[in-house]
């Protein structure tokens, strides 16, 4: 009674040895599946992330331009990837005219701006 049916064996009685049979059209279709779920999952995660690094590189541009640079109105940052310091955010300071310069390169995910002494303030 433990015996396998003989319909349900294959033609050497071994079915371990063989495993689903499946059309290219269903791999690729299941790559894609797959590929769009990977997607999904790590879209949210870079979103997340370069938002923090926008809104920390802001705050971070802002503390350099009020200490690097007196006649700075504000300032700007921007993401490069082919900037002269390599990729990552720029900080440029504005002047009232709108001329801009770059006073700090910040990197990828920038952190808190470092303190200055008195000798390197722009006066």
């Amino acid at each position: 009674m433990s015996e396998p049916h003989p319909e349900l064996m294959g033609d050497d009685g071994d079915d371990e040895a063989r495993g689903p049979v499946y059309g290219e059209r269903r791999r690729r279709v299941i790559r894609v599946t797959v590929l769009v779920a990977i997607g999904a999952m790590l879209l949210p995660i870079v979103l997340s992330i370069f938002g923090t690094a926008q809104s920390a590189a802001q705050r971070a541009c802002a503390v350099y331009a009020a200490q690097f640079d007196s006649d700075a109105a504000g300032g700007r940052v921007t993401f490069e990837l082919f900037a002269r310091g390599g990729p990552g955010w720029q900080c440029f300071s504005v002047t009232a005219n709108g001329g801009e310069t770059l006073i700090a390169v910040l990197g990828l995910l920038p952190g808190a701006p470092r303190p200055i002494g008195p000798d390197e303030r722009d006066v």
